[in-house]
């Protein structure tokens, strides 16, 4: 705080004296204090412009097929439940209930008896697509795992209770199988 007090006084002093290379050198330190205080962007974004940062997102952000989502989380759970002791070697079926929702945009418009809505669209090129706000994944409606130690009741139990933890599934919706021998040697 003194040394505040200290620069105030000093500021003071050299605007009774207006000499202009003093002047100068107040400028200079105005714009240094303003260019150390602008933000340089590593913390927090602001949300002024959330709408224009959600459509960027969007733009640049491809969106998952169901088949690649389906892939993606056999692949996932495999990797698991091979971990898992005594499973051994794993392969595991996932179905999907559904393809998943997109909920778009839409515009309201109230009058005094009724209420008129659009959907927001945004220019692609050749088409006007809907400006999808936010996107639900499919569904787990089944989980097929065929593994090694699917003779095991133990085993078995600890793969079950897992995936029925992962995807908040019934347990009539998941099953566990010993792997063929065939396909223990391949």
């Amino acid at each position: 705080m003194n040394s505040f007090w200290k620069l105030r006084e000093w500021m003071e002093k050299k605007m009774r004296q207006k000499n202009k290379t003093d002047f100068l050198v107040l400028i200079l330190l105005g714009v240094l204090v303003m260019i150390i205080a602008i933000p340089t962007g590593n913390g927090k974004k602001e949300q002024s412009g959330g709408t224009q940062e959600t459509e960027s997102r969007n733009d640049k952000k491809e969106v998952q097929t169901e088949e690649e989502y389906c892939t993606s989380l056999e692949n996932q759970l495999e990797k698991l439940i091979a971990r898992m002791e005594g499973a051994g070697k794993t392969r595991v079926m996932i179905t999907l209930e559904d393809e998943g929702q997109a909920y778009v945009d839409k515009n309201i418009l109230k009058d005094d008896n009724k209420s008129e809505e659009t959907t927001v669209v945004y220019d692609s090129g050749d088409t006007n697509e809907p400006y999808v706000v936010r996107r639900t994944r499919p569904k787990v409606e089944g989980v097929v795992v065929v593994c090694e130690g699917g003779n095991t009741p133990k085993v078995v139990t600890e793969i079950s209770d897992a995936v029925m933890s992962l995807f908040d599934l019934e347990a009539h919706r998941v099953i566990v199988v010993k792997m063929s021998v065939q396909e223990e040697q391949q």
